[in-house]
C-alpha cells in the first residue's frame, strides 16, 4: 500500500443526517467526537496496575450550522427537541412516530426519537474519502443564535446542535 501524503483538509466535509434533510447544505462546522475508555486499578504491594476498562464513552457530536432566511433548519431542529422532551400538543409529539420536521418519512419506523447521521470527509480531489457513520442520533441541546446590527459585514447567523448517539464507526 503506498505511503498517502496529502493532508487531512479542514474545510472538506458533508454532514448528512436523515431525520434533518435541509442541515446538509447549511453545516459550517464539525467535530469529530472523541472516544475514550474507564479503566480499573489492581493493587498490588508494590504498585498499583492499571487494566482496559470495560466499555467506550464517546463523546458529543456538535455541528455548527448557519442560520437560512426562513429559520428552517432551526425550526427543524427544535421541532425535534421539544417533542423528544416536552411536547404541549399531540401534534408536536407526532413529528416523532408519522413524519420528520423537514417533511420526509423517517427511515426507521421502530424508533423515531433518533435518525442516523454520517460525517463524509472529503479528499484533495473533493471526492468522498471517508465516512463516519453515527448510529441513533438525538438532539441534547441547540444553542442560542445572535442577532446583531453593529456588525459592518453581513455575515449569516450560527448556531450550535449538540447530539448524544448510540456509537460511531469509520469507513474508508
Amino acid at each position: 500500500m503506498a505511503t498517502n501524503v496529502n493532508f487531512l483538509s479542514p474545510i472538506e466535509f458533508q454532514f448528512i443526517i436523515e431525520r434533518l434533510p435541509n442541515v446538509k447544505f447549511f453545516v459550517q462546522g464539525a467535530n469529530v467526537p472523541g472516544i475514550s475508555s474507564g479503566f480499573s486499578e489492581r493493587p498490588t504491594p508494590f504498585k498499583t496496575l492499571y487494566e482496559p476498562g470495560e466499555k467506550l464513552t464517546y463523546d458529543d457530536l456538535t455541528l455548527t450550522i448557519i442560520c437560512d432566511e426562513d429559520l428552517v433548519t432551526y425550526r427543524e431542529i427544535s421541532k425535534w427537541l421539544v417533542a423528544l422532551t416536552s411536547p404541549e400538543s399531540f401534534d408536536q409529539y407526532k413529528t416523532l412516530s408519522t413524519r420528520v420536521p423537514g417533511g420526509g418519512v423517517p427511515t426507521d419506523t421502530k424508533n423515531t426519537k433518533t435518525s442516523d447521521g454520517s460525517l463524509i470527509i472529503l479528499n484533495s480531489n473533493k471526492n468522498a474519502n471517508v465516512s463516519i457513520k453515527f448510529k441513533d442520533l438525538f438532539p441534547t441541546t441547540v444553542s442560542a443564535m445572535q442577532l446583531n446590527t453593529t456588525g459592518t459585514d453581513v455575515t449569516p447567523p450560527t448556531f450550535d446542535i449538540t447530539f448524544k448517539y448510540a456509537g460511531y464507526t469509520i469507513e474508508v
